[in-house]
């Protein structure tokens, strides 16, 4: 079994990256797409980041939002209710192209934007989507197989009208549409991509104020992956920042071959993709166990993280979306037992920010935690102590960043943070590889082999 550890990484760049404000780049082999994603919260240029708010107030919205998506995504199976995402995008539509700024999110298939005549829209900075405006826009047919695909469906004169729903009770609804996407490389020239479905949002409420929408990578047939699947060959991979050191940086998002020469470079591990039968929307994988300081963990019930193909229900999920990591209560409670059990700092209460395990390191120069990893099937990923711990306030309170739920345990994104992650769908496998900051892996296209050294101190720094 290979055993991933932080892994020191050089990434020369010869060319401007895309930054969030420009149109996803295609590569000149018209094979790769690439995008850059930004936080809602954290990033200053994002429309939803609040500056006059403390990073404690943003990581109690992130805390809260972690656990209204737990309790959307453990539904799904049985209501189709998806939550939404944590980053931000953009995306061109429309003949000539409308650019517009949504949120991206691999726990939800749909793309959507909110259109005009709207009837009932919420705020948002840019002029909405206008069909009116575009050459290409058409509405797709009711008993279309596409229309099939969305979970709630109504008859609109012939045409798909659909409602979509999320965990946090945010909806959208409007007409099933296709329109031809616009594809911008670095040097300006452009791909167009057509016929592409989305959804033409007339009637949309919730927690999207201050985006245009939202693009779904999960895997799904109307998401953004799996629409352009055979122009990126059904790969994708992404590196998320971390929110705390690096908020002012964007997560590269790299579709297409340029995801394989960058993991080529860095000597990925993969772990097989796993289907649910009921649900086809989220990346699951096979979670063996946790290990701390190298020691298996005590405790865990037997099964704690399958999958139950009968009723869809349990297994985990990568989960672009989740802010806070959520296992299991069976592996949850013991785990964080454990840790407690190892940590000698002055423990505080983590109730008003919504984490259980909170601890005051205020006069402490240079802590460290216990190292621990998660035991995917042919792959332990190692978590860096900053992929343990998140640093809540500027008074030296650190909690950590998991929590316990009764279902479905979901991987969340601090956990994912530096951490190069490519989803191979087409072979059904998601690989890993930690790198020392996903801000360097910017361009793809040019990147260089890294140099590596392995982290082997049984404790992470923090």
């Amino acid at each position: 079994m290979a055993t991933l550890r932080y892994l020191g990484v050089l990434v020369v760049v010869a060319a401007a990256a895309m930054v969030l404000s420009a149109s996803p780049s295609l590569s000149e082999n018209l094979n790769s797409v690439f995008a850059s994603m930004k936080h809602l919260d954290h990033h200053p240029d994002s429309p939803l980041h609040q500056a006059e708010s403390t990073f404690a107030e943003r990581i109690l919205n992130a805390v809260k939002r972690s656990k209204a998506r737990a309790a959307g995504l453990q539904n799904i199976v049985a209501s189709g209710i998806t939550p939404r995402g944590s980053y931000i995008m953009t995306i061109s539509l429309g003949t000539p192209p409308q650019t517009k700024t949504a949120i991206v999110d691999t726990g939800s298939d749909l793309v959507w934007l909110q259109c005009a005549p709207c009837s009932s829209c919420y705020q948002q900075p840019d002029p909405v989507f206008d069909p009116s405006k575009s050459s290409s826009y058409h509405k797709i047919r009711y008993f279309s197989n596409l229309c099939g695909e969305l979970p709630y469906i109504s008859w609109n004169w012939g045409y798909c009208y659909y409602l979509y729903a999320y965990g946090d009770q945010s909806t959208t609804q409007g007409d099933l549409a296709q329109e031809t996407l616009t594809l911008t490389a670095t040097d300006g020239s452009t791909q167009s991509f057509p016929n592409f479905a989305f959804g033409c949002g007339r009637r949309n409420q919730g927690t999207f104020v201050g985006t245009d929408g939202l693009v779904g990578l999960g895997r799904g047939a109307l998401s953004f992956p799996e629409q352009i699947g055979a122009l990126i060959r059904a790969k994708f991979s992404y590196c998320l920042v971390d929110a705390v050191s690096s908020a002012t940086e964007s997560s590269p998002l790299i579709f297409g071959d340029d995801a394989s020469v960058v993991a080529n470079g860095l000597n990925l591990q993969y772990t097989p993709l796993v289907r649910n039968p009921a649900v086809d929307t989220f990346y699951y994988v096979k979670l063996n166990g946790i290990a701390v300081n190298n020691q298996p963990l005590a405790g865990i019930a037997p099964g704690a993280f399958a999958l139950d193909i009968y009723t869809g229900r349990g297994g985990v999920i990568l989960d672009s979306g989740t802010t806070i990591t959520q296992l299991v209560d069976s592996a949850y409670i013991p785990f964080a037992s454990t840790l407690q059990s190892l940590i000698n700092y002055p423990q505080i209460d983590g109730s008003p920010i919504g984490l259980d395990l909170c601890y005051n390191l205020s006069s402490v120069s240079n802590p460290t935690f216990p190292s621990v990893t998660l035991q995917f099937q042919g792959v332990d990923l190692t978590l860096p102590a900053n992929n343990l711990f998140l640093q809540v306030d500027d008074q030296g309170t650190s909690c950590l960043a998991f929590l316990g739920t009764s279902d479905l345990t979901i991987i969340g994104n601090i956990q994912q943070q530096n951490f190069y992650i490519s989803y191979d769908v087409a072979n059904e496998r998601v690989g890993f590889a930690p790198v020392d900051s996903c801000a360097n892996l910017s361009s793809a296209s040019s990147a260089t082999a890294p140099t590596a050294a392995p982290v082997t101190a049984a404790k992470d720094e923090f």
